[in-house]
């Protein structure tokens, strides 16, 4: 299926490219995760990908496009609990906790291109790449960390690993996301807990620990617009800093093709909207401060979803 002539391979100067970066910023453990895995990718022809195009647009236009909200609470429920009957029936395997939102064998989104992968493990690889430079680089310092909108909890099993130290707390709106991290806890002994969180409406007898940090993964696309609660919530709390790994619309450039159907989809699916926008606001308002944000050119077939925003309330000084 491959020819070598035209298979490319991504380096860990591509990663620092995407990651928004330098290499000298990636450490050696991240360098020595990439050396394990293929990264090694073919351009698609110009017919195959026109194909791919076409095949975007008309999900695009599909009348009965799922959209995100409250109402496909059931489908996350189902999806976590089949997730949670897999890492019981194999004996508490962790790589059973991976969303089967990951797919194979298809083609991905790669610096406003589609590329074919030849691991059919791609982007569940380069997920694990950028986890590992991420929560390495921005939660060493904190005593907690809280994952809001955590699912089958398989980035907290991986900070488990890392930082055993470090009390974990994994909130979700479903219940068998509660259950696995039960689990998680009497299995290995590790320092996690479960608890329910609806970004909804966010539970106000709920405060994070001093020295704490907050992020997201994938999670708050399915609010939508409606993201007002949980930034009210975290506005009250005191936690050192936040990080925000989403599909960022405010960030494509839709003077490129493919920015603009990740744009138009991600619009049609009613993902996160307005958030970055948000943020941009409470900064300018004095609120938080943003430390960085970095549109990542990498996803699926129909969107960047590794984009991320990091930031910080300000402290203001107590007046005497």
């Amino acid at each position: 299926m491959y020819s070598q002539r035209n298979l490319s391979k991504l380096t860990i100067d591509d990663f620092a490219r995407l990651f928004g970066t330098t290499a000298d910023d990636i450490d050696e453990y991240c360098k020595g995760l990439v050396d394990t895995m293929d990264f090694s990718f073919e351009q698609l022809s110009d017919i195959e990908r026109d194909k791919l195009i076409l095949n975007i647009l008309k999900r695009i236009d599909l009348a009965d496009l799922p959209v995100s909200g409250e109402e496909r609470k059931p489908e996350w429920e189902k999806g976590w609990a089949d997730n949670l009957r897999d890492f019981i029936n194999s004996g508490y395997d962790l790589s059973k906790l991976v969303p089967k939102y990951f797919k194979k064998n298809i083609p991905v989104r790669l610096n406003r291109e589609y590329v074919m992968p030849v691991d059919p493990d791609f982007v569940l690889n380069c997920t694990r790449v950028f986890r590992n430079w991420i929560f390495r680089k921005y939660l060493k310092d904190v005593d907690s960390i809280y994952e809001f909108g955590c699912g089958p909890a398989t980035h907290l099993a991986f900070l488990a690993g890392i930082y055993p130290g470090k009390k974990l707390y994994g909130l979700d709106w479903a219940k068998p996301s509660q259950e696995i991290i039960r689990l998680l806890a009497k299995h290995f002994g590790w320092q996690i807990e479960g608890r329910h969180f609806d970004f909804f409406a966010p539970d106000v007898n709920l405060h994070l620990d001093e020295n704490s940090a907050v992020y997201t993964f994938g999670a708050l696309e399915q609010i939508g617009g409606n993201h007002k609660a949980f930034l009210q919530f975290l506005l009250k709390e005191s936690f050192k800093l936040c990080i925000n790994v989403e599909c960022i619309s405010e960030f494509y450039n839709q003077d490129y093709l493919p920015d603009y159907l990740a744009f138009k989809y991600h619009k049609r699916r009613n993902y996160l909207d307005g958030y970055l926008t948000r943020l941009q606001e409470l900064e300018a308002e004095g609120k938080i401060i943003i430390l960085a944000m970095h549109h990542q050119q990498f996803g699926n077939i129909y969107d960047d979803s590794h984009s991320y925003v990091v930031w910080k309330l300000r402290k203001i000084p107590a007046t005497s």
